[in-house]
């Protein structure tokens, strides 16, 4: 348990940041209950379950989080509204992709393509393009997760299940004219990281508005993709039909969207967002602990050494794999 073996190595460091709500919650709450002085920077992705808000709320779990980074406009609110954090004690930080691994490639174009399961409604999808001229490949499969699928009845002609590696999954996005992203309605940014993969291969995308969307954290309507209402098929087609129909605009958002990945929407950008979290909680620390007399070990490091590498952490990748045939994520 990533939480148990942080906790355990808890007196190396002056600042732990865990990565997600399971590894997060069970740390913050033994480290309220054993009184332990350590920084904790929480990346939160989905705070509203209620589970959730018993260990934040009742147990106190908050009391030892000094900072909480999330993923979106609409959790933050939710942070700020309903769990009782300080504003500033709250702060957006979009987990990127690996611009340098998702980039265009030039291979020709023929068909779209849906990827990924989380909280996906791929049966709107396919009710979408049912009867298109339009090849559409869904690339759905995760060990992270069971919530989404593609129905279990057959399947129109034109639409087909792939399962693919991290390279695969690369060449799909490539060979596809833009990248649709079909989202049940939940009140986090679900889909979020092909999205961004998708962004930074160049790609327009179609989303669905969910509560977790709604704000435009990720997609910027008519800029950088489209944003459709959730559960729609109708909607969803005239979207898909609209980019297929006018190449011209789909290859200008895909270009506005690299833009905004180069411009600092990707994993280098994201890994400095993080460092600099974490120092501000450990120099916020340090001041406490010198202002109430606790001794503070001269030698212990700030945080665990955050960099880009090949080895998957948390929900930043699904292979074991390392080398140049996977994206980077972050180690923490």
């Amino acid at each position: 348990m990533a939480a148990w073996a942080a906790f355990q190595r808890r007196n190396e460091y002056d600042v732990i940041i865990s990565d997600a709500e399971r590894s997060g919650l069970p740390l913050a709450l033994m480290l309220k209950l054993s009184g332990t002085q350590r920084g904790h920077v929480m990346v939160g992705h989905w705070l509203s379950p209620l589970k959730k808000r018993v260990l934040l709320q009742w147990f106190g779990g908050a009391e030892t989080i000094d900072r909480l980074v999330l993923k979106g406009a609409t959790q933050k609110r939710f942070a700020l509204e309903h769990l009782g954090f300080a504003r500033a004690k709250v702060e957006v930080v979009p987990t990127a992709a690996d611009a340098d691994f998702w980039h265009p490639l030039g291979l020709p174009q023929s068909g779209i393509c849906g990827v990924g399961l989380e909280r996906r409604d791929y049966p709107t999808l396919v009710e979408a393009v049912r009867g298109l001229d339009l090849r559409v490949t869904i690339a759905a499969a995760s060990p992270w997760t069971s919530h989404g699928g593609i129905p279990r009845r057959e399947l129109p002609p034109n639409v087909i299940r792939r399962r693919l590696d991290y390279l695969g999954i690369r060449e799909l996005y490539d060979r596809s004219e833009f990248v649709v992203v079909p989202l049940v309605d939940v009140d986090f940014q679900a889909g979020s990281l092909v999205i961004y993969e998708a962004m930074a291969m160049g790609k327009a995308v179609i989303v669905s508005r969910t509560r977790g969307h709604v704000h435009g954290d990720v997609v910027q309507d008519g800029e950088t993709g489209i944003l459709v209402p959730p559960a729609d098929p109708a909607a969803l087609r005239e979207a898909i039909n609209r980019l297929h129909e006018n190449p011209t605009e789909a290859r200008r958002l895909g270009a506005n969207a690299r833009r905004i990945v180069q411009g600092g929407l990707n994993l280098d950008a994201y890994v400095q967002r993080m460092a600099r979290i974490a120092r501000e909680v450990e120099v916020k620390r340090s001041a406490l602990s010198s202002w109430s007399g606790i001794a503070v070990s001269p030698g212990m490091p700030a945080l665990s050494l955050l960099t880009p590498t090949a080895s998957p952490v948390g929900q930043a990748a699904d292979s074991p794999s390392i080398g140049p045939t996977t994206p980077r994520s972050v180690s923490v």
